[in-house]
């Protein structure tokens, strides 16, 4: 693919604009931060000389790019603790019907290592299989597996944890 044109960056964005909101959100808990990273990672494939080899092939760039501006925006933020009921309640993809659920698993998922929130968030959000993830994070197969695997033991945990802290 050369250039872009403007209707097919139009088409790109209307795609995946909402996606990797969600993606920017899980790092950043803010949807202004969130909204500014998309916006920058679009800028950035506007301007890229890069050549795209598939459709496919500029979603994972544009996951990349944006993983990538989250992780820069936060080493410049503070250390802080992000995560607010707020914020969690403006999560843009939570459903109304089960507000409150997805609030609680969210949050859960966001209190994971940004290498599991990742892993989860594309799997089970994005509805990548692991040979895609794998190749969006420059990692191994197995490893991605591990990971996910790893992801989900510590999500149930901190699930079941809060559960029972819940019930007191």
């Amino acid at each position: 693919m050369r250039q872009l044109t403007d209707e097919r960056f139009e088409a790109i964005i209307t795609k995946y604009h909402s996606s990797l909101i969600s993606l920017a959100y899980s790092y950043m808990y803010d949807s202004f931060y969130a909204e500014d990273i998309v916006q920058d990672s679009f800028i950035k494939l506007y301007r890229t000389c890069k050549r795209f080899e598939s459709e496919e092939h500029i979603k994972n760039w544009l996951i990349k790019v944006t993983i990538n501006g989250c992780l820069n925006a936060l080493k410049r933020k503070s250390k802080e603790p992000l995560i607010e009921t707020e914020l969690i309640n403006n999560f843009p993809d939570s459903s109304e019907d089960d507000k409150e659920k997805n609030e609680d698993i969210y949050s859960c998922i966001c209190s994971l290592k940004d290498e599991y929130k990742t892993i989860i968030i594309l799997y089970y959000y994005d509805n990548y299989n692991l040979k895609e993830i794998a190749n969006i994070l420059k990692i191994s197969e197995s490893n991605a597996s591990s990971r996910l695997v790893r992801a989900r033991i510590k999500l149930k945990k901190i699930i079941l944890e809060r559960r029972k802290k819940d019930e007191r």
